[in-house]
């Protein structure tokens, strides 16, 4: 499961991969996303920086099963707890943009969802 894979059919990119999006570490060095490391924790891929090993953004497939482990008070925000699109729920404790290499400018900004690690830290 990758980031790549939720997007993939809500943006106009057949090729779509991980190394078309970027993020800013909370440690201040920017990455692209097939650039960090991939942890598998259980049904959470979890992507940690390359520098200072912190998980900054995470993919998991939307189940009802790992909803039943979400907080209820959260589940009524969608967006505290991470973006539930074409199958898959995706958080991330930073902004993360669509930037594709050698692009000018973010194609799209997908807003941080801290609370997704909070929401989802038992599944």
């Amino acid at each position: 499961m990758r980031i790549a894979d939720a997007f993939r059919d809500a943006v106009d990119r057949p090729n779509l991969s991980d190394r078309d999006f970027v993020l800013r570490c909370s440690c201040g060095i920017e990455q692209r996303m097939d650039e960090m490391t991939i942890d598998p924790c259980g049904p959470i891929t979890l992507y940690d920086c390359m520098r200072c090993a912190n998980s900054m953004a995470g993919v998991l497939a939307d189940s009802p099963a790992a909803g039943r482990w979400a907080m209820a008070s959260m589940t009524r925000r969608q967006e505290e707890g991470g973006y539930h699109l074409n199958g898959y729920v995706v958080g991330s404790k930073v902004d993360i943009a669509l930037r594709p290499p050698g692009a000018d400018n973010d194609l799209l900004l997908i807003p941080a969802t801290p609370n997704f690690f909070m929401q989802y830290r038992y599944v």
